[in-house]
């Protein structure tokens, strides 16, 4: 069995601070842990439980730990029996010939982030600009509700209103729904350029708008009395007729 002095640092990975200290996170499940080790990440360390390795033999080679150690060590409520830490990467950079870039502006939820990159990848966008306050791509629920999507996006952290400035002077279209935008299913074109999804509770905020050149909305049903849609919901419906 492994240390209480290790089950210590990893179970200290569920709080933003230490990961960035560390500059580690956590991975938790088989499925999660296979993308991990068919991706570019390097894993520093893996463990699982022996009911695990009993079912799951070809993951043998994963340090044991006990049951409750597990339970001390995972953020899930009922843990699967298999925890990686991998390095969170340095350096990344978007791609400058995507056509298509997200751009997150105050998503805090983390099950909404981890939905949008998972959709986006379905519609092949991996290019990913969030506004700072966005959640933290390495928390444990956003990183599970990617579905091992994390492993392949780029995604960093800027300062939205300068870098939408940069893409409108590069002659990117910067797309965004709003409520009196044009109607996304009547665009004729299907621009290449960014994307914006605003927050859960407010929207695109003021700062961003300027830099907005085409004002989308998703048009709701005659009589509907629903004001919004969830903002994973609004990010699917406008990447999948966009890149349609």
């Amino acid at each position: 069995m492994v240390s209480k002095n290790t089950v210590k640092q990893v179970a200290s990975l569920k709080m933003q601070k230490y990961r960035k200290e560390t500059g580690l996170f956590v991975v938790e499940g088989r499925k999660m842990v296979e993308e991990l080790l068919h991706s570019d990440f390097t894993m520093e360390s893996l463990y699982a439980t022996e009911t695990f390795i009993a079912q799951h033999p070809h993951f043998v080679a994963a340090e044991t730990v006990s049951e409750s150690q597990m339970a001390q060590m995972s953020s899930h409520d009922t843990p699967s029996g298999l925890l990686a830490v991998a390095r969170i990467p340095t350096g990344t950079r978007l791609s400058d010939s995507a056509p298509l870039v997200l751009a997150l502006d105050g998503i805090a939820n983390p099950g909404n982030m981890g939905t949008i990159i998972r959709t986006a990848e379905w519609f092949g966008i991996n290019d990913i600009a969030c506004s700072p306050d966005c959640v933290e791509l390495w928390n444990p629920k956003v990183i599970q509700a990617t579905m091992g999507s994390v492993f392949r996006i780029r995604l960093i952290y800027k300062d939205l209103p300068s870098f939408l400035d940069e893409k409108r002077q590069q002659g990117k279209a910067i797309m965004g729904a709003l409520l009196e935008g044009k109607n996304l299913f009547e665009q004729r074109d299907k621009a290449q350029g960014v994307i914006v999804i605003g927050s859960e509770s407010h929207g695109i905020r003021p700062e961003v708008l300027p830099y907005l050149t085409h004002p989308i909305t998703i048009p709701r049903a005659s009589g509907s009395a629903t004001e919004s849609l969830n903002a994973a919901v609004a990010a699917a419906i406008i990447m999948a007729e966009l890149t349609r």
